[in-house]
């Protein structure tokens, strides 16, 4: 089976990791602290604070940002990662869910239709992809998530760059996957009061919450590994993109529009109702292909998200590989010859 994400941990990563064993230094401390400041003069802000998961960036920046002003109601995307919504709720917030057009990116007219209750926003730049009301002048502050979308270019400058906060997840799939763990970025104070709640044997008692969320120097050194390569396996799987462009054009629809600012992350089709099929005959064919998120978040809710219900009755998650053998190139194209 050809994986859906198959991250390469070469003799670099061995050598650095081994290196770091040896040093009898592993917890949190100087390559943690390198990898924040690294990410936050790349991505342009003030500070960095490193911790255990995207997810754990997610909440501590809303437990943040409720520290001047009440945060209740949170706006989401409706077809996202469960995370997301799942760090709302930990927080005690209200998810308000925010639906999707045909290229999977936000329904500007929904979003800003329901602007004006929300306390905060969680901008997703989905699948790769970019998402342009990173930019817009929302009424509350704005949390952008670039887990899928790190390395990403907007205007001329990287995505994670734009909100009030920003969040990544160094998941070992994700685009500067390292194995665990995540960071927030944002000014001196966000970030002093994030360090603040990361490590409950040093915090201030008075807090109302802290927990061990720290990044071990562990996964801090794998995630530099990673960001050294990052450029050159983007370009791989941009050029994988461009190979399936080809082998689908004349057999299929094309890949969801929006993505030529993105980071070729993931390359989606639509299968018109027929994504769970098509899932099924593709893996028969050797091919791992996989549903972008497993349930639209607003499904256990009486919020009405059609956009979403619709991506998840159609979209088709292809492997979109940095490196691919020559048999597997072979099994791919027959596979998706054979299934489309």
């Amino acid at each position: 089976m050809i994986p859906h994400s198959r991250p390469i941990f070469n003799e670099v990563f061995s050598q650095a990791v081994s290196q770091l064993v040896l040093s009898g230094f592993v917890a949190m401390g100087h390559e943690s602290i390198l990898l924040e400041q690294e990410l936050a003069s790349r991505l342009k802000h003030l500070d960095a604070v490193a911790v255990d998961s995207g997810t754990s960036a997610l909440m501590l920046a809303l437990r943040a940002l409720a520290r001047h002003q009440p945060i209740k109601r949170v706006g989401i995307p409706a077809y996202a990662c469960a995370s997301v919504l799942f760090a709302v709720r930990a927080v005690g917030c209200e998810p308000v869910y925010m639906d999707c057009g045909d290229d999977l990116r936000l329904d500007e007219e929904q979003a800003w239709t329901i602007s004006s209750s929300l306390d905060a926003v969680i901008v997703v730049h989905p699948f790769g992809m970019v998402e342009p009301m990173v930019k817009a002048q929302w009424p509350c502050p704005v949390i952008e998530d670039i887990a899928q979308a790190a390395g990403a270019m907007l205007d001329g400058l990287p995505v994670g760059s734009f909100g009030d906060v920003c969040v990544a997840s160094f998941y070992a799939t994700k685009p500067w996957g390292g194995a665990y763990g995540g960071m927030l970025l944002g000014d001196t104070e966000i970030c002093t009061a994030v360090r603040a709640m990361r490590d409950p044997d040093q915090a201030d008692l008075t807090l109302a919450y802290a927990g061990h969320h720290q990044l071990s120097d562990v996964h801090a050194t794998l995630v530099r590994c990673r960001l050294r390569q990052s450029d050159t396996e983007q370009l791989q799987r941009m050029q994988h993109m461009q190979w399936l462009d080809g082998l689908l054009q004349e057999h299929y629809v094309s890949s969801v529009a929006g993505r030529s600012q993105g980071n070729a992350f993931r390359y989606i089709i639509r299968a018109d109702g027929m994504a769970e099929e098509m899932i099924n005959k593709l893996h028969d064919c050797g091919i791992g292909a996989s549903r972008p998120v497993a349930m639209p978040l607003h499904r256990k809710t009486s919020q009405t998200c059609l956009g979403a219900e619709r991506a998840w009755r159609d979209c088709v998650s292809l492997p979109l590989l940095a490196h691919m053998s020559d048999d597997e190139r072979v099994i791919y194209q027959q596979g998706l010859k054979t299934c489309l």
